[in-house]
This record gives structure tokens, C-alpha cells and sequence, in this order.
């Protein structure tokens, strides 16, 4: 019974840990690049399992993409027009709702037994089309335009997607049977997510030492707002399917690129505009542990009742 609790707390945990020791965001940061570096080889993880006829678009990716649209700019314009006065917000519901799926989704659809092509191409699909949106949506939320923006998301994209997809493919070029492999690696991906949110959760720690002046309005404000946006992503995402995929679109649209969007926020629109998706990092990951948690009890009771 106690290995139901496992994988729930390989995620857990590390949130916890992070926030007793802030000191680990320097993990986070050049030449240690932990973030992005995990992500960069849980990608490549899950190409490893996929060949290129796993990477088909269905009207679901469309789905998915126009609405993770829809919820950066609906909820944005809403609270510029219902709460003026609390910019905190505008900038919780954009920098939250318009952010990607993150490149761990796949890796977490596997985790449960979902289908990995599927969420994949949606992964692939709806980071190249929010990338590419965001070059006119930016410049309307905070009023600025930089170079620099491009070649942030380029990079990004660059290291966490094309890097590690082309690595894999070729692996799999060599070695067709690569694919096994993958499959039992996935503890050992688990364990590097797990490292990658112990640094996040320290990375979030330290923000609020470094910024004492953070009324407790705004702090309760932004983390109210981002659970609320969490809510809304699991669950229209789970609407998306007509059943088939219904798993798949709800981590689609609900488990975003947090790292990105905080590091664009805090370039183009402040350290206040970043605590949106901080705040994300911790609903989205608790709700990843309680599925974790409910699959692997079904497991453990299916399997031992046969």
C-alpha cells in the first residue's frame, strides 16, 4: 500500500524541501542550469518511445491551443476592466493563462498510462503556436517590445524541444529498439523532475526574501488567481476530447511551461508580474501528485484484487 505514496511524494517533497532552503536557486542559474537541463532530458526521454507516425495533429491540438489562447486574453482583459486598481491581476491571468504546455507534460502523461504521441505532438503543436502569439499579445500586456523576447523564446525552444527531440530521434535511427529503454526509465526521469522542482520551489522562496514590501493582499491576490486559473485548465482541458483523450488535453492545458513565462515575466514585466506562474509551479504539481496518487491506487487495487 505504502507504494502508492511513492511518486506523489517524489513531488511533494521537493516543493517543501525547496522552501526551507532558498540558497538552491543558484542550481537554477549558469553553468548549473538544472531546470533546464532536467527538462531538456525528460524530452528526450519520452522521444526515445515515439516514432515520427506518433506525431499526428488532431482537431484536440487545435482545441487545446485556441483555448489556452483564450484563457491568457479573456481573463487579462476582465481584470484590467473589474479590478483597475489590482494590475497584480491582469498580470496573474495573462503570464498564467498564456503560458504553453510544459515539456514534462508528456513525461507525466506516461507516468499515467496515457498516450505520449498524443501529448507530445499537443506539446510540440501548442509551444511553437503560443510562441509565436506572443509576439503580438506581449507588446499589448505590458506596453514594450524587445529583440531580446525573440531570442528568449528561440533559445528556449531551441534547448527544452528541437535539442533533445533531434537527440532522440537520432538514438533511435541507431538504435531502433530504443524504445524499451525508455520505458524503464521513467523512476529515474521522475527523480529528475523532482530535482528540477526542489530548485523551483527554493527559486520562489527566495523572491519573497527578496521583496519584503509584497502586500499580503497582492501575495493572497496572485495565489488565490493562479489556483483559480489551475482549476479552469485542468478542467476544461478534460472537455476538449469527446473521451478518447480526455487525460491528455486536461495535462495539455492544465500543466504549463512555468519556468519559461517566470523568466519572461521577469524580464519584460517585473518581479510582481512573476509570482503568478510561481504560484502555478505549486497548484499544478499537487494536482500532478494526486493523480499520480489515484492511478497507482487503482493499480495496487486492481492488481491485488486479481
Amino acid at each position: 500500500m505504502l507504494k502508492i505514496w511513492v511518486r506523489p511524494l517524489l513531488i511533494l517533497i521537493p516543493l517543501l524541501l525547496g522552501l526551507g532552503f532558498p540558497a538552491a536557486r543558484r542550481l537554477a542559474e549558469p553553468p548549473w542550469n538544472i531546470v533546464r537541463y532536467s527538462l531538456m532530458l525528460m524530452v528526450f526521454s519520452s522521444c526515445l518511445s515515439l516514432s515520427f507516425r506518433d506525431l499526428k495533429l488532431r482537431h484536440e491540438h487545435f482545441r487545446v491551443t485556441a483555448v489556452n489562447l483564450l484563457l491568457g486574453i479573456v481573463p487579462w482583459g476582465l481584470c484590467r476592466w473589474l479590478f483597475p486598481e489590482q494590475p497584480y491581476l491582469a498580470a496573474t491571468a495573462f503570464w498564467v493563462g498564456i503560458a504553453p504546455t510544459a515539456a514534462a507534460a508528456p513525461v507525466m502523461v506516461s507516468f499515467l498510462n496515457g498516450r505520449t504521441g498524443f501529448a507530445l505532438t499537443g506539446f510540440v503543436f501548442d509551444t511553437c503556436c503560443v510562441a509565436l502569439a506572443l509576439l503580438l499579445l506581449l507588446p499589448v500586456a505590458v506596453g514594450e517590445f524587445s529583440a531580446a523576447f525573440v531570442r528568449q523564446v528561440g533559445q528556449t525552444l531551441g534547448w527544452v524541444l528541437l535539442v533533445p527531440f533531434g537527440a532522440a530521434m537520432a538514438v533511435r535511427r541507431l538504435k531502433p529498439d530504443i524504445g524499451a529503454l525508455s520505458r524503464r526509465l521513467r523512476w529515474a526521469v521522475l527523480l529528475l523532475w523532482s530535482g528540477a522542482l526542489f530548485v523551483l520551489a527554493a527559486t520562489a522562496r527566495q523572491y519573497f526574501a527578496d521583496h519584503p514590501e509584497t502586500s499580503v493582499t497582492a501575495f493572497w491576490g496572485t495565489a488565490g488567481l493562479s489556483l483559480v486559473m489551475c482549476i479552469l485548465n485542468f478542467s476544461i482541458g478534460r472537455q476538449l476530447s469527446a473521451g478518447r483523450y480526455r487525460r491528455e488535453c486536461s495535462q495539455l492545458l492544465g500543466q504549463k511551461n512555468t519556468s519559461l513565462m517566470i523568466c519572461l515575466a521577469l524580464q519584460f514585466a517585473g518581479a510582481m508580474a512573476a509570482l503568478g506562474p510561481v504560484f502555478y509551479i505549486l497548484w499544478h504539481n499537487t494536482w500532478n501528485a494526486w493523480q499520480m496518487y489515484r492511478y497507482d491506487r487503482h493499480r495496487f487495487r486492481h492488481g491485488r484484487h486479481h
